[in-house]
């Protein structure tokens, strides 16, 4: 049974949480993975454009500071996205980090400037600079999503290692609708998608062959007039991201820290900030991001089934256990 460590920030205590998370890295042992003069790569969401919530970059230099004191160099990294936006592109990906305050450590896109630096695992299209570097520090802000019910450990290797090849393998079952009672003809969507995947004629319609269903047209939508078909789609999307998870992590030196704040009910990806669907929990550190993943869901399991009623997003925690990313079951120990 795997040990999940936890901080519970809901309570008071004498010394801020920057000390708390050093302390809560101390207990859990993390810092035996690292040695002097190695590589280490901290694997982060930096946030879309507009967003706010992703995870504070105080607490990411925090741990950043913890592992240099191993002799340890690390760097702060994150692959190219799928659909349109600044993280699109390599270069402006690095500006977005250094706006957001993840300027502090060398920053790398992980999978070159347009996402085609990759290598292959069985298949597995994997960002090129994983295959550069022995231990990997994971970040993740644990959250809703719209179509894996939640966002954690899993999705931040699975989906956040993969290259923009590996994304769209991922997402070719998972393709959007427009709900035409509820389109305006606003034509956000139109002028969004740079797959050219979307036709305006008397409706807008979205073209399945060209559609990649990275669900970027969902995120600008502002009647929220586009739906995924959840179901298969989501099941299969969910056992492509276990999938790419276990082949990631196999054979390497790995640690996982989720933050079970700010908890919004879409990823960090969104360019817009929305109401929380829970209040903060507190951080939860573990080298099994299975069992982390579980303990986080366990915690907040009732906001997360209402944000999408008809989808089961325990598939992921199912399918990495069975690839062998780690086990469901597990025991806290607080801190």
């Amino acid at each position: 049974m795997s040990r999940v460590y936890f901080l519970d920030i809901r309570k008071k205590y004498k010394t801020d949480h920057i000390k708390l998370l050093q302390r809560l890295i101390d207990k859990s042992s993390a810092l035996k993975l690292y040695s002097k003069n190695s590589t280490c790569a901290i694997k982060l969401h930096v946030g879309e454009e507009g967003n706010v919530h992703f995870v504070n970059p105080l607490y990411i230099r925090c741990l950043t500071n913890v592992l240099k004191t191993t002799g340890a160099e690390p760097f702060l990294t994150d692959t190219t996205t799928l659909y349109a936006g600044r993280r699109f592109r390599a270069d402006l990906h690095v500006q977005v980090a250094h706006e957001h305050g993840f300027n502090f450590a060398p920053f790398i896109v992980a999978d070159g400037l347009h996402g085609d630096d990759f290598y292959e695992i069985d298949g597995a299209k994997i960002a090129g600079v994983f295959k550069r570097v022995n231990t990997i520090f994971f970040v993740s802000h644990f959250k809703g999503h719209l179509n894996c019910g939640f966002g954690g450990a899993l999705k931040n290797i699975g989906m956040g290692c993969a290259s923009r090849g590996g994304k769209l393998d991922m997402h070719s079952g998972a393709k959007p609708y427009i709900d035409r009672d509820k389109c305006t003809f606003c034509l956000e969507c139109y002028n969004y998608c740079i797959f050219n995947a979307i036709k305006k004629n008397k409706a807008v319609t979205i073209v399945d062959r060209k559609c990649t269903g990275c669900g970027g047209c969902m995120s600008i939508c502002p009647e929220k007039a586009i739906k995924f078909r959840w179901n298969a789609a989501s099941g299969d999307l969910q056992k492509k991201i276990a999938e790419y998870a276990a082949k990631t992590i196999k054979d390497k030196k790995v640690f996982f820290v989720n933050f079970l704040t700010s908890i919004t009910p879409n990823c960090d990806c969104f360019h817009s900030n929305e109401p929380f669907i829970h209040p903060d929990v507190g951080i939860l550190a573990s080298s099994d991001p299975v069992s982390l993943d579980q303990a986080c869901y366990d915690m907040i399991k009732n906001a997360v089934d209402e944000l999408h009623p008809d989808l089961d997003s325990q598939v992921q925690l199912y399918y990495a256990e069975k690839f062998g990313a780690g086990e469901r079951k597990y025991e806290i120990e607080s801190v």
